[in-house]
């Protein structure tokens, strides 16, 4: 008697292929597809497209490489690596998918790409063309719903509950964003639909590059059965060998491991694992950009802003270690007031080379390379007391006899910044017999040092956002503009196109 042959995934278009009846619980659309090849697909009893949730995960393709070739044209369909020069010490940021057809993956050194690849076409990045090019993105999401999230650089979420009678179903619409973001920003990109978040995000990445996929209502048991583990978010590196030790290899053996064995072997992210795999995630789309009166795109506050640097080639000059800190500081407190937030809490972090020998880090733990210190502040936006707080925190870490590869810091504890309070005296008041100008008396009242340094950061705020943040830079900063190039977007750090 011959052996039946196990069911495959459930990838095909049109009729299923479960059983040879019935239809299919995935519906994918290549990128150059227009739908003509689409069949009738049912739920089997699932909820209906109506009244069940659609959740739309878009990601942008290879999106600093797409963005290079949208904004240069004759790098269409070029390898095209983003990142740096092959003679620096960076890895690739993002790479064309004409490069990975050499094996050029993101995050590997430059020099190895370029041997993979000697025709690619590197490029540093343009962090101003990317931003509006994200904002050109959700512009299009919100044509077809309110309710769109950014989640990163590249993936952006929307709900599109409620909206089947003016935009039809969930894959029309999909496909029509497609279209739109193609036409209009030259964009790539891959779509995911399904009823929660998850799913959404897994049926984008099955359909990469360039195709748009939906998981059908009361299909999600039968589509994650034979999926990989692999492909469930939160299946990492670690995660994903503990459970092929324990012969877990599908999201459906997952599902049928008890609850309290996951939790015992990986604590909370075990319990957010097992609802996974059974299909279940009620995180909801949270609405971060909205639309102004005014048509401009006002962005939802984050939790923490975090800026780092990485120098190269390592730095032992102190005064170049502060001054980048101090320019980093400009570049957070700036974001952190366009957000109209005060701060509550600052964390300083310094990393040095590991001086060791290879083998020796591998077998002997030393002392931490990386030193962090944090401070509780009074809320406050001022770049002046978050620099004179962070340098504060700088000189209370651990000095080694080592180079400096890293500094950075990250602002949290956010709350609404409310209205200015002026200050009644100045408390560094001015010495006897001076004054501002000749024609002030010095039985005139005087603006505070605090009020003095509130209206001059927004003032050159103001300067910034007419000729960019580097058109003004504190004395501190311009230590910096001999070793690293300044344009109207500030300084060209080691990551250019991630500057902000």
């Amino acid at each position: 008697m011959p052996l039946r042959d196990e069911p495959p995934l459930p990838t095909t278009r049109g009729q299923g292929r479960w059983g040879g009846t019935g239809p299919s619980a995935f519906h994918f659309v290549g990128p150059r597809s227009q739908g003509r090849d689409r069949g009738l697909f049912l739920s089997n009893g699932g909820a209906s497209g109506a009244a069940c949730r659609r959740i739309l995960h878009l990601d942008v393709d290879a999106f600093l490489a797409s963005v290079e070739q949208a904004v240069h044209p004759e790098l269409a369909g070029l390898p095209v690596v983003v990142g740096g020069m092959p003679s620096e010490r960076n890895l690739v940021m993002s790479c064309s998918y004409e490069a990975r057809a050499f094996g050029v993956r993101p995050g590997m050194l430059l020099a190895e790409a370029a041997r993979l690849c000697p025709r690619a076409i590197f490029r540093r990045g343009d962090s101003q063309a990317a931003g509006r090019l994200r904002e050109g993105v959700a512009r299009i999401l919100l044509r077809f719903t309110p309710r769109v999230e950014i989640a990163s650089i590249d993936d952006f979420f929307a709900d599109l509950g409620g909206t089947q009678a003016l935009h039809g179903d969930a894959f029309a619409a999909a496909e029509e964003v497609r279209a739109l973001v193609r036409r209009e920003l030259s964009l790539p990109v891959t779509i995911g639909i399904a009823t929660n978040r998850t799913l959404a995000r897994i049926a984008g990445k099955l359909a990469k590059p360039g195709g748009v996929a939906e998981i059908l209502p009361g299909m999600e048991e039968r589509f994650l059965a034979l999926l990989p583990v692999a492909h469930l978010p939160g299946a990492g590196h670690k995660i994903g060998r503990a459970l092929q030790r324990y012969a877990i290899r599908t999201c459906g053996e997952l599902a049928l491991v008890p609850r309290e064995i996951l939790y015992t072997s990986f604590g909370r992210a075990g319990l957010v694992l097992h609802e996974r795999a059974r299909g279940i995630d009620a995180e909801p789309v949270e609405s971060s950009i909205v639309e102004d009166e005014r048509g401009a795109l006002v962005l939802r506050p984050p939790l923490s802003i975090r800026r780092d640097s990485t120098f190269e080639p390592e730095e032992g000059r102190r005064e170049l270690v502060e001054a980048m800190l101090g320019y980093l500081v400009e570049r957070a407190a700036h974001r952190l007031r366009g957000f109209a937030r005060c701060a509550s809490s600052l964390a300083v972090r310094l990393a040095y080379v590991d001086t060791r020998a290879p083998s020796l880090r591998r077998a002997e733990p030393s002392e931490p390379a990386e030193f962090e210190k944090r401070a509780h502040l009074e809320p406050t936006d001022s770049t002046d007391e978050l620099l004179r707080r962070a340098l504060a925190l700088l000189r209370q870490l651990p000095r080694r006899r080592a180079l400096v590869k890293r500094v950075g810091l990250t602002l949290e504890g956010f709350t609404p910044r409310g209205g200015w309070q002026r200050q009644l005296f100045d408390e560094h008041p001015s010495p006897p017999g001076f004054s501002i100008s000749p024609d002030t008396k010095e039985t005139e009242p005087r603006e505070s040092r605090a009020d003095r340094l509130h209206r001059l950061e927004r003032t050159v705020d103001e300067l910034r956002a007419k000729h960019g943040f580097g058109g003004v830079l504190r004395a501190t900063s311009l230590l910096l503009t001999d070793q690293y190039p300044l344009g109207k977007d500030g300084l060209r750090l080691r990551t250019p196109s991630l500057n902000q």
